[in-house]
């Protein structure tokens, strides 16, 4: 998650002279294997086959230039089922920053906060991504059940 409250992100100037207009950034290598150039975060096989994938599927490049847009969520404004899935080895996300997004979601709707132990950022990528799809599916399933239920 990008949301951390206390984190003031840069925004881009409203107004800037001589400076173009790039809308698309076609995607490298070494720009889809970034998140995962922290040591440790994930063996470099992985990354590496991670990186060839995201080439193949997606050839532009994510722009990432309005991170504070992420704060500007109010999570007290959700009111769906929501599943807040955390590494506990995560450098990204770092805990105390998901248990504020998951202890100020909004009352009166299913929540669930999971934590992967042993499991970083590249969760879905790795040995963890089997607990993760029962987490994700036990989630899904269980709110359909108590759905079915109500009357």
């Amino acid at each position: 998650s990008i949301y951390d409250p206390l984190v003031r992100y840069p925004r881009q100037p409203l107004y800037t002279v001589n400076r173009p207009n790039v809308t698309r950034v076609d995607n490298t290598f070494d720009e889809a294997i970034e998140d995962f150039t922290l040591e440790g975060t994930i063996p470099p096989e992985p990354a590496k086959l991670f990186a060839e994938a995201a080439l193949m599927s997606d050839p532009v490049k994510a722009t990432w230039n309005n991170l504070y847009q992420f704060n500007n969520c109010d999570p007290a404004r959700v009111h769906v089922p929501t599943l807040v899935v955390a590494g506990d080895q995560d450098p990204y996300a770092p805990l105390h920053v998901q248990q504020e997004l998951f202890l100020n979601l909004g009352r009166g709707c299913d929540r669930t906060w999971s934590i992967l132990s042993n499991c970083d950022h590249a969760v879905h990528l790795l040995e963890g991504r089997k607990r993760l799809i029962k987490l994700i599916s036990s989630f899904s399933l269980n709110g359909k059940q108590g759905e079915q239920g109500a009357v």
